[in-house]
């Protein structure tokens, strides 16, 4: 585990550096990459995810846009392995075309951005393993409740919200817990890429309509469609699992939307344009 030694931690910047070594590990296990794999760091910081995973021999590329942070990991890497240090943005720097992993503990203040880049424009990811703030990671992944966010990538992507990550693993430690969330496309897409547009559309009468349940957001049919998605017709916008949707909109289409026949063709990780804003 690297050590904390000057330059330290920037709070302006909303720096808190992962420092336990359970944790590290837990992100690793999560990510669950074969030996040898390509795996990013996204903001490296002092480089304990990236030294963790140079250790269990993967080939790492480890994103700092600190310079100070990315002068001292360029200092340490020769020792870790096969490392090799970009000094950039992790909302910008080009991604890898080939497969790779991704494994991340950024600023709270750009998890949601960081996802969201992830979702669109790593074509070549296999599976990320985030440390993001607890609510963030949550709504994300619309656990316990269904949001917008999870909804509109669920066709295409699993994200899963996992372990609670205590505020106590980080130095400086922040002012609220973390957790891991998962990333991983799909290997069979539940919809067509093709489809994004118009289910996306479809989302906005669900979350944006007027009325309380589904079905009154979807108005005439709605119930019809609740109905053949095999949801109650109750069932209000958050109540339904982000993978449910797939089958209301197909449903609500009358009838289903042809699938990617290649699992996990990049065209299904392409579900999104590049840069949509979604919440």
């Amino acid at each position: 585990m690297p050590r904390r030694t000057e330059p330290g931690a920037r709070r302006a910047l909303g720096q808190h550096f992962l420092a336990d070594p359970r944790i590290v590990n837990a992100v690793l296990d999560a990510l669950d990459a074969p030996r040898g794999a390509l795996v990013v760091d996204l903001g490296a910081g002092a480089g304990a995810l990236t030294a963790a995973a140079a250790a269990r021999g993967h080939r790492v590329v480890a994103v700092e846009v600190d310079a100070r942070w990315a002068g001292v990991l360029r200092s340490r890497a020769p020792a870790w392995g096969d490392v090799t240090v970009v000094h950039g943005d992790a909302l910008a720097v080009p991604l890898p075309g080939e497969p790779h992993f991704v494994v991340s503990s950024v600023p709270y203040a750009i998890g949601t951005a960081l996802v969201r880049r992830l979702l669109s424009d790593a074509h070549g990811l296999v599976r990320a393993s985030l440390v993001l703030q607890l609510e963030t990671a949550r709504r994300l992944a619309g656990d316990p409740r269904s949001g917008r966010f999870a909804s509109t990538w669920a066709p295409w992507f699993t994200l899963r919200a996992g372990r609670r990550i205590p505020a106590a693993a980080f130095e400086p430690p922040p002012s609220v817990d973390s957790a891991l969330l998962t990333l991983e496309p799909r290997a069979v897409p539940l919809l067509s890429p093709a489809a994004f547009d118009a289910y996306d559309r479809f989302l906005g009468r669900v979350f944006s309509g007027r009325g309380r349940t589904v079905a009154e957001r979807l108005g005439r049919g709605g119930a019809r469609a609740v109905a053949a998605a095999g949801l109650p017709r109750t069932a209000t916008p958050s109540e339904v699992a982000p993978d449910r949707y797939a089958a209301l909109f197909q449903a609500a289409r009358g009838g289903p939307v042809r699938a990617s026949r290649r699992p996990g063709a990049p065209s299904a990780r392409r579900a999104g344009p590049r840069g949509r804003a979604t919440r």
